[in-house]
């Protein structure tokens, strides 16, 4: 999976969340560190920390770890079962595809389409949220490329989901 693997390193950015009737109701900044890596078994992993930051100092952290298995890394943890997989179908091999729901809560879905800049520098993603079957929510992501070098920018709290504090 060239294209999956040529997301490790670190991306920051903005996310937009808007309500099934497209208005805004959040915005924060984002800085990613994705790793890809081999684990102790010898299975190719995808690891990722999602760093959001808000204008309040507030700050979120997610973590998700996946198992490569055939054409698809398959993510299961406290928070989400899902997968990410390039989509085999888009010519241009720039799209990425992520579905998954939430742990305990099969009627909440969310489908996303992450699409690569041509130079690999930049990368535009859209997420569906779905309760149910109907959408509720939207988000609009833009993501620059900062560096491969994730180890740099590695810590060992960004390994455990991390709650945004109340405001």
């Amino acid at each position: 999976m060239p294209l999956v693997a040529s997301q490790a390193g670190v991306w920051q950015g903005e996310y937009v969340h808007f309500d099934a009737e497209h208005r805004e109701i959040d915005r924060h900044k984002s800085t990613l560190v994705c790793r890809l890596f081999d684990g102790p078994d010898g299975t190719a992993r995808l690891a990722q920390t999602n760093i959001y930051d808000w204008p309040d100092g507030t700050r979120e952290i997610r973590y998700f770890d996946g198992v490569l298995q055939g054409d698809r890394i398959n993510i299961s943890n406290v928070n989400i079962d899902g997968w990410v997989a390039p989509l085999a179908m888009d010519e241009t091999q720039r799209t990425i595809m992520v579905l998954w729901t939430r742990a305990g809560a099969p009627d909440f879905r969310y489908c996303e389409m992450i699409t690569v800049a041509e130079d690999g520098r930049a990368k535009n993603r859209t997420w569906h949220w779905y309760d149910k079957g109907r959408l509720f929510q939207r988000t609009l992501i833009n993501e620059d490329y900062v560096t491969a070098d994730w180890q740099a920018h590695d810590d060992p709290a960004f390994y455990a989901f991390q709650p945004r504090a109340p405001r």
